[in-house]
């Protein structure tokens, strides 16, 4: 039983936003800030927001009756969400309580590092709006999950700078990286995920940005447009001298995009699982090539 509420609470998806809140301290480190507490204590909250949600969106997915339509009909494992409650491995109200647990122990995290730097309140608001509006209205609202998802992630690189380095020392450039790997690791990562359940979700109401494009070609095109979006602001970043240059090793990323787009663009729904995968992949070692970018330089943007 505990090992299925392990489960549910560590999802793969949480490296997303553990890969960013490491950017965000990264960059600090790159402006010669660093605080081991403040960074593990920007961490920590960003990764049990990310819990938080997390767990609370498969809490309502399971009371509209969508997760047990998904775990009769869903074909790969690496789709996003978790379908333990649906299956009865885990009970609904504890599950409830866990996600909130996480929740409030990310709000007291905010809350004492609002303290210190007072300018993480707006992040933190929209933090705690999007976690706790999400699963019920926003995923309602047609095309707003990925750009509101993207926003968030973004804002977990720019809050964990603000944590370590303050606000003041806040640049275009940390702005362009956070925006990039947001759309990476954020609103076209949520994208991708919600491909292969796009039918069911339609049916409960779901309106995402898939669910609302409907046709393959439009899906496959949307998501090619934004990864393209995600790594022009990054080598805008560059040329504009706001980043690195070593910061351009994150382009050999990109060679996954074309093959993740052609399936899409297919409807290839065999081989959803590897887009999936591969796509998570490239995502994170964008993040790791981009904190080693910040870290290797010593020169301040």
């Amino acid at each position: 039983m505990l090992k299925h509420y392990l489960e549910e609470m560590f999802e793969p998806t949480l490296l997303y936003g553990l890969s960013l809140s490491v950017i965000g301290v990264a960059a600090a480190a790159h402006y010669g800030y660093f605080s081991a507490s403040l960074g593990a204590l920007a961490i920590a909250g960003t990764v049990l927001a990310q819990i938080s949600v997390n767990v609370i969106s498969d809490y309502f997915d399971y009371s509209s009756g969508l997760d047990l339509e998904l775990g009769l009909n869903r074909k790969s494992s690496l789709a996003g969400g978790s379908t333990l409650i649906a299956k009865g491995l885990i009970k609904p109200r504890p599950a409830l309580a866990l996600g909130l647990l996480a929740f409030v122990s990310a709000a007291a995290i905010g809350t004492y590092l609002v303290m210190l730097r007072i300018q993480l309140l707006p992040i933190l608001l929209i933090a705690a709006l999007s976690i706790l509006l999400y699963s019920k209205y926003v995923k309602r609202i047609p095309y707003l999950s990925e750009p509101l998802c993207t926003l968030n992630y973004a804002l977990m690189v720019i809050g964990a700078f603000i944590v370590v380095a303050g606000a003041q020392y806040l640049s275009y450039g940390v702005v362009l990286m956070a925006v990039s790997a947001g759309i990476l690791l954020g609103g076209d990562a949520l994208y991708i995920n919600e491909v292969p359940d796009s039918r069911l979700d339609r049916k409960y109401g779901v309106k995402h940005s898939v669910a609302m494009l409907r046709t393959a070609r439009k899906i496959a095109i949307y998501y090619i447009a934004m990864q393209s979006a995600a790594y022009f602001l990054l080598v805008l970043g560059v040329l504009g001298g706001m980043l690195p240059a070593l910061s351009l090793l994150c382009l050999v990323t990109f060679i996954s995009t074309p093959y993740i787009f052609s399936g899409l663009y297919r409807s290839d729904s065999k081989r959803y699982g590897i887009y999936l995968l591969m796509h998570t992949v490239s995502s994170i070692i964008f993040a790791i090539l981009l904190c080693a970018a910040l870290l290797w330089s010593t020169v301040i943007i």
